[in-house]
């Protein structure tokens, strides 16, 4: 489903009126770093990296990797929408040495991105992969989308997803996206996470986002 600006965003009681472009200043969010305590094992994750694989990072991935488009905070920023929520590190993980714990602030919807300032060409990549685990019902209903100068969301449970606290490995053809009309050569937002109503401290553990290319 594709709906005008980053804004617009899908929700079970239909479409939320596009309020403009938003003022993403000071909704930035600085992940922190893990650290290298000896104690922090490092997981490998579902698919673990393979030596020659090409997979790419852009935020929220640990592993090995062929490429990496790292959140700098100048290029490159997590975006948190209209206050809909916070993240915190979490060491329940399933890959690397921590997973984000996503929390609801209690809003009509949820919703927040990884922005590039410059938009970058994906057309070599196929598959969007991202392990979701959560059993509260503000996260009963989930899209992953990613932006041109549009957004396009598709229903995660569609991949796999369910709200039954157990984690599930997404693997979203990015050919699904651009089936909806997202451009792969002007991407703006590789990864948008969007959930609707839900109470306030509902919590979702967010891993292991990255590109193959199959």
């Amino acid at each position: 489903m594709r709906r005008a600006g980053f804004a617009a965003l899908l929700l079970l009681a239909g479409c939320r009126p596009d309020p403009g472009v938003p003022d993403y200043t000071d909704q930035g969010y600085n992940r922190p770093d893990a650290g290298e305590e000896p104690n922090d094992e490092a997981l490998p994750g579902p698919y673990p990296y393979v030596e020659g694989q090409r997979r790419l990072g852009v935020g929220f991935y640990e592993g090995g990797r062929s490429q990496d488009i790292p959140v700098d905070n100048t290029t490159v920023h997590i975006y948190l929408y209209e206050g809909t929520l916070t993240l915190e590190p979490s060491t329940t993980r399933i890959e690397g040495r921590q997973a984000d714990l996503v929390v609801h602030a209690g809003k009509a919807w949820l919703g927040f991105g990884v922005h590039w300032s410059t938009p970058r060409n994906l057309d070599g990549w196929t598959t969007l992969h991202v392990s979701l685990n959560s059993a509260d019902p503000g996260f009963a209903n989930v899209s992953i989308g990613m932006n041109d100068d549009e957004s396009v969301q598709l229903p995660a449970a569609q991949y796999g997803y369910t709200n039954d606290g157990q984690w599930h490995h997404l693997a979203i053809p990015l050919a699904d996206f651009v089936a909806g009309g997202l451009q792969l050569n002007a991407v703006q937002a590789p990864f948008v996470f969007i959930a609707g109503a839900g109470p306030a401290a509902d919590t979702l553990l967010l891993d292991n986002v990255y590109f193959t290319a199959d």
